[in-house]
């Protein structure tokens, strides 16, 4: 039904995105800023053959899923699109959205769905957060623009990590180096009394050697700042202590890696994920486990604690080295990483003869294509992939099945709720 400039039109559901989905005269509508049920009049911005943009006029008629966003900045962050979706309906809409993929682009009907598991906590969740800097002010830039919302508060950033927001401008002030961009990191400690705030400026130009003092001082008189690092092209400057801790189980065990090591911004959710890697029922003392894009080791220690033995492979060297350092923190002498390409280092454990029962797939929202076709030759009976992205995680399980692995169960998994994003894990067996 349409007026003059706008349709009105009903909410079906949530895309994989900040939008949601309308339908008018046969075209896909997407509408951010609404919800499974609204009855909205939207005005259209953008029309294609098959679909079209438009932004909310008026919500004629609210869904019963609908509530109010608690954070001031959220109609211009587009950090947490979802906000004002409630968390049930997150889930459901995540949980459809990993089927609609698997169905869409891996040509599977009836993917084995297990329900989504839900994050611990739906808020103050991200142990790590990633400030914009523009004319001395930082904050978070909304997807395709440049501008910084400078922000008071941060309702999915942990208590502790939000509260060094006017920390970051007082460091960002006092520096002479010219910093683009500042990630405020909190580690986990068992004393969470002591210091655990990291903060990493990323520089634009040349460093300035009078921020060696500045950062001295500015680190002795904020006890809650653990360390200091600044980086730019070909230079790197630290101050105090820069490994951040991290528990990727729920036993206590305290890891660490370099600041620059990807970790999953979600500690409590992780911990969520690598339960139920660790319950996909892959392992026993028997296994030798191979695993590609491996990282700081957030699931190779915890597998190599059940397995006869694993091999990582990751190009990223300080990773390795932070994998590394951690086996021998837990007393594994069963694992060892490769540092290099998922290719090259498939192709050394082929040309050494070394074999698998399970392959580990953990790769960056690009996914595994460069992997799959090698894996067959590494013997796997299993494949356990780990996915941050559905529609290359379809796309890679499409070419999976090519090589005779059968998908045997589908488990979503939600590290971040008040947005689109959602963790896969699936098991797929050589039949």
């Amino acid at each position: 039904m349409k007026s003059s400039c706008t349709t009105i039109l009903t909410i079906d559901a949530l895309s994989h995105g900040p939008a949601g989905i309308g339908r008018a005269e046969g075209k896909v509508i997407f509408v951010p800023g609404t919800v499974p049920g609204d009855e909205v009049e939207v005005a259209l911005q953008e029309e294609k053959k098959r679909y079209a943009t438009g932004h909310v006029v008026q919500i004629r008629q609210p869904s019963a899923q609908r509530r109010t966003p608690p954070c001031p900045y959220v109609s211009r962050c587009g950090g947490c699109p979802w906000q004002q979706v409630s968390y049930p309906e997150q889930l459901r809409a995540k949980e459809l959205n990993v089927r609609e993929q698997l169905r869409r682009i891996g040509g599977m009907a009836e993917p084995p769905m297990l329900p989504i598991i839900p994050a611990p906590q739906e808020w103050h969740y991200r142990h790590r957060i990633r400030l914009h800097g523009q004319d001395g002010h930082f904050g978070f830039s909304p997807p395709q623009s440049h501008e910084v919302v400078e922000i008071e508060s941060c309702h999915i950033a942990r208590e502790d990590v939000a509260a060094q927001l006017r920390t970051v401008r007082e460091w960002s002030v006092a520096l002479r180096t010219a910093v683009r961009q500042i990630e405020i990191i909190g580690g986990e400690l068992a004393d969470t009394t002591a210091p655990s705030i990291v903060l990493v400026g990323e520089a634009e130009g040349a460093w300035r050697s009078s921020d060696d003092e500045v950062c001295g001082n500015f680190l002795a008189t904020h006890p809650r700042i653990a360390g200091l690092v600044l980086l730019g092209a070909g230079w790197r400057r630290r101050w105090g202590n820069t490994d951040v801790s991290f528990m990727p189980e729920n036993d206590g065990t305290v890891l660490s890696m370099r600041h620059g090591t990807f970790t999953q911004v979600n500690p409590t959710g992780n911990r969520a994920l690598v339960d139920a890697v660790l319950g996909m029922r892959a392992w026993h003392d028997q296994q030798k486990v191979i695993e590609l894009y491996s990282g700081a080791g957030n699931l190779s220690l915890p597998i190599a604690r059940r397995a006869r033995s694993l091999v990582g492979i990751e190009h990223e060297r300080a990773a390795v080295i932070d994998a590394e350092a951690n086996a021998v923190r837990l007393g594994l002498t069963n694992v060892r990483f490769l540092s290099a390409s998922v290719e090259s280092g498939v192709h050394q454990l082929l040309q050494s003869g070394e074999r698998g029962d399970v392959v580990v797939l953990n790769p960056p929202r690009s996914g595994a294509a460069a992997a799959i076709d090698l894996l067959p030759r590494l013997g796997a009976r299993a494949v356990l992939y780990v996915s941050c992205d559905p529609a290359t995680l379809a796309r890679d399980l499409r070419q999976l099945h090519t090589h005779g692995y059968q998908l045997h169960a589908v488990q979503p998994v939600d590290l971040f709720p008040q947005t689109y994003h959602v963790e896969t894990i699936t098991l797929s067996l050589l039949t």
